[in-house]
């Protein structure tokens, strides 16, 4: 659905899933969304400023029952030390909501582009055995 709105406002990015199966709360998968959705409109709205380009979303299970999601593109990148562009709502809103799973959120610049990586316990937020 994310894909399809942020198309139809007239972008030519691709969105490309590589997700493995992890079990977690409602609540917790309501939370993940909420950054899902804001990394994917930021990468969607500033790394590829003509309009094309691929955002890549993965999802996996690590040791110790952790789980790490990474939104990645190869788009041109975040500047250290510059103000994220826009008004800045986009990342309280990432920060806040990592504060409340108690997961930790790390950028990494690639050459070229950027990748958001979000590592939480899954163990502390599961209902169902995975």
């Amino acid at each position: 659905h994310l894909r399809t709105s942020l198309i139809g406002l007239g972008h030519g990015l691709t969105l490309s899933f590589d997700i493995e199966r992890v079990m977690l709360e409602t609540d917790f998968c309501i939370n993940l969304g909420v950054v899902l959705t804001e990394l994917v409109t930021n990468a969607f709205k500033y790394a590829y400023p003509d309009g094309v380009g691929e955002i890549r979303i993965r999802l996996r299970r690590l040791p110790d029952d952790q789980s790490e999601l990474v939104i990645e593109d190869d788009g041109i990148g975040r500047a250290d030390g510059v103000p994220a562009k826009g008004t800045g709502v986009g990342s309280k809103i990432i920060n806040a909501m990592c504060a409340s799973m108690g997961a930790q959120i790390d950028y990494r610049n690639l050459p070229p582009g950027t990748a958001a990586h979000l590592r939480f316990s899954s163990k502390a937020r599961r209902s169902v055995a995975a």
